[in-house]
């Protein structure tokens, strides 16, 4: 059984170097979440040692140890290429744990200083605060504890009543309790936001050093994995040639075969991904996010007239109540009801007519009044708007009663009609499955594509572009085209998804990832493109390319959808 010894970068890559495992080393070896600052580099028996050409001749004698060789070649061309996908995903495993861990300090730091900075408005407040009960106490020594007020009551002026005077006394009274409410209040925020400040430094603190620690183990996997690529792709072409030498065919048709047959292995466990999509869950937790603090984050503050540096307590959110109660339009109605009175002074000018009483010898008039009703409707109108200044109030309640009832009745069949339109933009909605299939990613292929066929942009670990990128910086730019917002990390980009689907649904613009944990975190991401093609930042050795979707190692059943 191989034996695992903790080695330096120049000893892995020694080992890395002259020897590759007999049997295939899963590529999905999960890994620890805290990696260790060294790595752990599997100790190769002699068995798997590349063949000598002395070695391979000889098995040129006899067939069985021609087939025999061949058999030991062929697996040693596996577990090669199954030791280089081992460390460059310990790379870039510890390189997603290192951006998540450069957000959380960052984060943590910034929450620091704003408490600090909050920690020194509360102790301005507090000192507003003390000066105030200040003023009000040498008050009281000066005049005595209640002469202050009672002067004001007792005191016999012709300035004013004896109900202003007692309402004066309210108001300084409430004046004086708001001074101490505010300073007992003031007091409470120093002390809550003395303990919050130190609860954020504290977490800043920590963050630093989860970030110290996490870069020390990315930049040990980095160069483990850099210093292997080059050993291992002469060992494979080493490996290559005895098999060509062995099987008496050329080396370019030796390596053909060699290629189609990983890809056959690739198909095959992507075939299994899919298989394994029904029973994949999507995890419930989201990945990477940042807890908040154990102490409770006390009411802000905020500075106003700086000039006089005041400090008040910023107002609590809970304006968001009165938008609540704006709905209820309660003030609307009792203009309404106020131009109901209207009509009411006009039976008042009722009663003014009474005295016309004494006229009653002119009956004519009102015979004439009578036919009014009649004909007048149309001549009335007529000589009113000349003498508007005058019936602008008298008649305008007469004429607007009879619209009012007209347009009742309309108003009633509008609602009719209402519900029935409703119905039909019902099914509308539905077909808004249709934008989710492409939601405009044109923009994001096309640059993606772009990228990936020039050769001036290239892969580099925790880039953002413009020119170098790694795999989550490169498919949060190409969203970015189409005006889609993704975070920063692979983990955080999975996590965010609004939507996941199986492998088998998937449609361009699908985020798919690659996982060695089962879904706990995720260390690779690609753009699927249609046909079975994904565009992706690969890794430094092969750059930003468009490759067949089971060219992703490790995939995930479940792909995200945005």
């Amino acid at each position: 059984m191989a034996t695992r010894h903790t080695l330096g970068v120049a000893a892995s890559t020694l080992a890395l170097a002259v020897s590759c495992i007999a049997g295939a080393l899963p590529a999905s070896a999960s890994t620890s979440a805290l990696l260790p600052q060294s790595v752990a580099i599997t100790a190769a028996p002699n068995a798997s040692a590349l063949p000598s050409d002395a070695e391979v001749q000889e098995a040129k004698k006899d067939k069985a140890s021609t087939n025999a060789m061949i058999a030991r070649i062929e697996a040693s061309l596996a577990s090669s290429r199954a030791e280089l996908q081992r460390v460059e995903t310990e790379a870039a495993q510890a390189q997603e744990s290192l951006l998540t861990a450069g957000e959380e300090r960052d984060l943590r730091t910034a929450a620091a200083e704003k408490a600090v900075e909050q920690l020194e408005y509360a102790k301005t407040y507090l000192e507003q605060s003390r000066n105030d009960l200040g003023a009000i106490a040498s008050d009281i020594y000066r005049n005595g504890a209640g002469t202050s007020t009672l002067s004001l009551l007792l005191d016999d002026n012709q300035e004013g009543d004896l109900f202003y005077k007692a309402a004066t006394i309210d108001a300084l009274s409430e004046q004086k309790v708001q001074s101490v409410n505010t300073a007992t209040e003031a007091e409470g925020l120093v002390s809550a936001w003395q303990e919050y400040a130190d609860a954020a430094q504290n977490a800043a603190e920590e963050a630093a050093a989860n970030y110290d620690a996490a870069a020390a183990t990315a930049n040990s996997t980095l160069s483990t994995y850099e210093a292997a690529i080059a050993p291992e792709k002469q060992l494979r072409d080493d490996l290559i040639g005895h098999l060509a030498t062995l099987k008496q065919k050329e080396e370019s048709e030796v390596r053909q075969a060699v290629e189609e047959r990983e890809a056959q292995e690739q198909e095959e466990a992507l075939a299994d991904a899919i298989a394994e999509e029904e029973t994949a869950k999507v995890p419930e937790a989201k990945q990477d996010s940042i807890q908040p603090l154990s102490v409770e984050k006390p009411r802000e503050l905020e500075q106003t007239e700086p000039e006089e540096e005041t400090v008040k307590p910023k107002p609590e959110k809970v304006e968001e109540e009165p938008e609540a109660v704006q709905p209820p339009v309660a003030p609307k109605p009792e203009p309404i009801k106020k131009a109901e009175p209207k009509p009411e002074p006009t039976k008042k000018a009722e009663p003014k007519p009474e005295p016309t009483k004494k006229a009653e010898p002119k009956p004519e008039p009102t015979k004439k009044a009578e036919p009014k009703p009649k004909v007048t409707p149309k001549p009335t109108p007529k000589p009113e708007p000349k003498p508007e200044p005058k019936p602008k109030v008298t008649p305008k309640p007469t004429p607007k009663p009879e619209p009012k009832p007209e347009p009742k009745p309309k108003v009633t069949p509008k609602p009719t009609p209402k519900p029935e339109p409703k119905p039909a933009p019902k099914p509308e909605p539905k077909p808004e499955v249709a934008p989710q299939s492409s939601n405009n990613y044109s923009a994001a292929f096309s640059w993606a594509l772009k990228t990936a066929d020039d050769p001036s942009k290239y892969y580099v670990y925790g880039a953002n572009g413009p020119d170098a990128f790694d795999c989550s910086s490169f498919s949060q730019r190409a969203f970015g085209k189409s005006g889609i917002s993704l975070p920063r990390t692979s983990s955080q980009q999975f996590a965010s998804a609004p939507q996941y689907v199986s492998l088998s649904n998937l449609r361009p613009g699908d985020l798919v990832f690659s996982s060695s944990n089962g879904g706990s975190s995720f260390y690779h991401v690609a753009i699927y493109i249609g046909n079975g093609q994904v565009v992706h930042a690969r890794n430094p050795s092969v750059g930003i390319s468009v490759t067949p979707l089971s060219y992703v190692n490790n995939l995930y059943p479940k792909a995200a959808r945005y």
